[in-house]
């Protein structure tokens, strides 16, 4: 891997650090005045949103910048020079060493490649295949002690990123029955194995609901979790019955209801209304306080009316904005 391409790659993540900075600082700004037609955690993720789509157009206009390093070529054209196996040490390279995300032009080389070549392509999706499957998802699994266990999970998630890029979803339920396995994950594990998930929601979501379903009995804890996070995102974009049916089911059967709760807000149909101040009312000696509250703002923000709940607490004004509720949202 020549020299010239990491020193091209230090200045672009530098440069995406210091635009992402910046539009924070805009969007920490703009968060002093929340649109009165808007709920806080609403706005806030519209901002992250537009964050993120301007620091990568930003990013993108560098992408296409000729650069003295490259011969005057810009990185977008010196990629397409490259083989397929330049192209993946690149993205190892990037994967390890940059803090930010590979050039989106050095993914777009690889998936031309593929796309032109069906053979490049069996190859992509087997160095992917193999690179996910050997790698540590968990730092009891990390065999190198002098590896850090978050900087090679990186390749994971580069390589569940290439294969979103190649529309190739078959992995999802090998993927999603080895996360299962594990008791617990870190978040940035949970978020890349998602992100993989639901950009297959054809595949994925039957598999989802057959697994909450055949595992109620376990309290759908840990992993189960992010499982009901999963298919209320694809549900709010795709709602079916389906989807509903197992929101509900979950809240049934969870251990910890509030994430259920969560899910059931932001999904969004008010048929679950009934059921959560149902809940509420035949456990009202022994619910929880922090389950209370977001089941009250569940209940408010399906249109639902609250006014003839008792609270159980006494500290509750169902006119004001309940305290802390909604707050505790699922992983971004």
């Amino acid at each position: 891997m020549d020299d010239a391409i990491k020193k091209v790659l230090a200045k672009y993540d530098e440069l995406s650090k210091l635009i992402l900075d910046q539009k924070m600082d805009e969007m920490a700004d703009k968060m002093m005045d929340v649109p009165a037609d808007s709920d806080e955690m609403s706005y806030e993720s519209y901002l992250q949103s537009q964050v993120m789509e301007e620091t990568e157009s930003q990013m993108a206009l560098m992408e296409d910048q000729e650069d003295d390093l490259l011969d005057g070529m810009s990185m977008r054209e010196y990629f397409l020079g490259l083989s397929v196996d330049e192209l993946l040490e690149i993205q190892r390279y990037c994967a390890v060493n940059l803090d930010g995300k590979e050039p989106k032009s050095l993914t777009e080389a690889l998936v031309g490649k593929a796309e032109s070549d069906d053979m490049v392509y069996e190859k992509l999706r087997n160095y992917a295949a193999e690179t996910i499957g050997d790698a540590a998802w968990i730092e009891e699994e990390l065999k190198d002690e002098n590896k850090i266990f978050e900087m090679e999970f990186t390749k994971v998630k580069a390589c569940l990123e290439l294969l979103i890029e190649l529309r190739d979803g078959s992995l999802i339920a090998a993927i999603l029955d080895r996360f299962l396995s594990y008791p617990e994950t870190r978040d940035f594990v949970a978020d890349s194995i998602a992100g993989y998930v639901e950009a297959f929601p054809e595949v994925s979501v039957p598999f989802i609901i057959d697994k909450l379903d055949s595992n109620s009995d376990s309290g759908l804890t840990g992993p189960f979790e992010d499982l009901v996070i999963i298919l209320s995102r694809i549900g709010k974009n795709q709602p079916s019955e389906d989807i509903y049916m197992a929101l509900k089911h979950a809240f049934r059967y969870m251990k910890n209801k509030i994430y259920a709760v969560i899910c059931l807000m932001e999904y969004g149909d008010g048929r679950a209304i009934p059921m959560l101040k149902g809940y509420v009312n035949r456990n009202k000696d022994t619910i929880e306080r922090d389950l209370f509250y977001e089941i009250m703002s569940a209940v408010r923000n399906l249109g639902g009316d609250i006014s003839d709940i008792e609270d159980p607490f006494g500290d509750f004004d169902g006119k004001k904005n309940i305290p802390g509720a909604a707050k505790r949202s699922y992983r971004e």
